[in-house]
């Protein structure tokens, strides 16, 4: 089984006895993430971009989920999001159809690794894109075109009225597992003084929160990041 599918599905909330909650598998691609969560007692709705699999729905997430506003207690995307065009709207999206206090697990390869940020220096390419894309395609493809990193998702993902709380692990290689407590000294001082320069006390709290992210064993070491946030209450 695949380590970060596994890895995003021990993030799902536990259901009590007799529980049985709405989840949203958004491109749920063979299955595998939909199928886990059913066997925990989730009651999943899938989605494909094109499916005629049974009872799934066929969803094109760049445009508005085709779902009603508040309808779900969990939300699932997996390896997605750096396909997308605008990933602003469709992390929107996703919180507009949660209800407050749920939780969306979202997951992408992580360019913000130790092994990562070597290749970006020696080539220019993160991991997802360590190479050019061919050049007979376009956005709307949607090739691996735009992996972003754990911060900026963080960023834009608050905006939308969600909060990040936990990151999962995924698969780590032998190299990041030598490199990252190497380098892990170096990162969290300079990442400390970046971060710790700022007077504003509810852009502090946030730069803790972050830092505490952005220096963890799974952020410099695991090949996805997994990420997992709850919607807020708005009061």
């Amino acid at each position: 089984m695949s380590e970060r599918v596994r890895g995003a599905i021990a993030l799902a909330p536990a259901l009590g006895a007799g529980a049985s909650s709405l989840a949203l598998d958004l491109s749920a691609g063979d299955g595998l993430s939909s199928r886990l969560l059913a066997e925990r007692g989730w009651r999943v709705v899938s989605t494909e971009y094109r499916t005629r699999k049974p009872g799934w729905i066929a969803i094109n997430l760049d445009n508005d989920l085709p779902l009603r506003s508040a309808s779900f207690d969990l939300v699932v995307m997996l390896e997605v999001i750096e396909h997308l065009a605008d990933i602003p709207h469709i992390l929107g999206e996703i919180a507009r159809v949660m209800r407050p206090g749920a939780v969306a697990i979202v997951t992408t390869p992580n360019r913000l690794s130790v092994s990562s940020r070597i290749h970006y220096l020696l080539s220019g390419y993160y991991k997802g894109r360590r190479a050019p894309l061919a050049y007979k395609y376009r956005v709307a493809d949607g090739r691996n075109w735009h992996v972003m990193g754990l911060n900026d998702l963080h960023w834009i993902a608050w905006g939308a009225g969600l909060r990040m709380d936990a990151i999962g692990r995924s698969r780590r290689k032998m190299r990041s597992r030598i490199l990252a407590p190497i380098l892990w000294p170096f990162i969290a001082a300079f990442s400390w003084m970046l971060y710790g320069r700022v007077k504003d006390p509810v852009q502090r709290k946030i730069n803790r929160e972050l830092l505490g992210f952005m220096t963890s064993a799974s952020l410099l070491m695991d090949e996805n990041i997994i990420m997992r946030f709850r919607k807020i209450e708005k009061r």
